[in-house]
């Protein structure tokens, strides 16, 4: 949960430039890897945090991941950041906008579930369950086939890693693709679909670190907000989150937000 929060943190203030270039700046890319900070001042939440809160309130509360959805949603959409890393209109994305006002049918193959759905992860602690909880936060507008697998795929990873699972274990059932950061550095274009899974993975897979895996996924490039988030849900399964890190992220997050996790992981304990 903070894994994906802190990711978004991190990637927040690359994402515009990526999406608007035309051209691959592989340098300020790289740049990522040795910056002193990870979370920088002028770094800020966007809709990767604001929807994986939407999904822990409403397991929290004991309500419909749709309803929660929407309501975050519209309540947080306009709500952007003043500051310029950041030029988007909106917080979401037009088509999320649209069906949180119930003018799409929520079909997407967009990596906007797997940027979510960690709470799913670390709040139940059975498999059958967890894939039935993700499943139930993914389709109302994620409610593609690659979506869903991507979605569950995650949450499968995450339960794994919390029961102690070795990384060379979890490669084997999760990785099959051998390309370098280095290869994806110079090729990954801006994308916002599903795919990006694949690049979060290797991220991971060759990280010694939390704070590796993100910087790792970062300067891959393309949706570096969404990217980080991912990376840093897996990660934060794998290793923990530094307490220096927790503390810079929670600096930057509204007081209700702050709560909110508070009380999830009081419950991630009890498990």
């Amino acid at each position: 949960m903070l894994g994906a929060i802190i990711g978004d943190l991190a990637g927040s203030i690359y994402e515009y430039d990526e999406f608007k270039s035309k051209k691959k700046n592989i340098d300020k890319r790289m740049e990522i890897l040795n910056k002193d900070n990870l979370i920088e001042k002028n770094s800020f939440y966007s809709d990767d945090t604001i929807l994986t809160i939407a999904v822990l309130d409403a397991i929290l509360e004991g309500k419909d991941y749709e309803t929660v959805l929407r309501e975050y949603g519209l309540k947080y959409y306009q709500d952007v950041p003043n500051t310029k890393a950041n030029h988007f209109k909106y917080m979401f994305s037009p088509e999320f906008i649209k069906w949180c006002r119930g003018k799409s049918e929520g079909k997407s193959m967009g990596n906007g579930a797997l940027m979510r759905v960690s709470p799913i992860g670390y709040l139940f602690n059975d498999l059958d369950t967890i894939y039935e909880e993700t499943k139930k936060a993914t389709i109302p507008s994620h409610d593609s086939p690659l979506a869903i697998v991507s979605a569950k795929t995650l949450n499968n990873l995450i339960y794994l890693e919390r029961k102690g699972y070795s990384k060379e274990s979890l490669k084997s059932k999760f990785y099959f693709l051998n390309i370098s950061l280095d290869k994806i550095r110079l090729t990954n274009k801006f994308d916002s679909s599903c795919l990006v899974f694949d690049n979060c993975l290797t991220a991971f897979f060759e990280s010694n670190s939390f704070e590796d895996a993100i910087r790792k996924a970062i300067s891959l490039g393309g949706d570096t907000d969404t990217i980080g988030a991912i990376t840093g849900s897996i990660a934060e399964a794998y290793y923990g989150v530094p307490l220096e890190l927790k503390n810079q992220a929670l600096e930057k997050l509204p007081y209700d937000f702050v709560l909110k996790l508070e009380k999830g992981y009081q419950k991630v304990k009890k498990l």
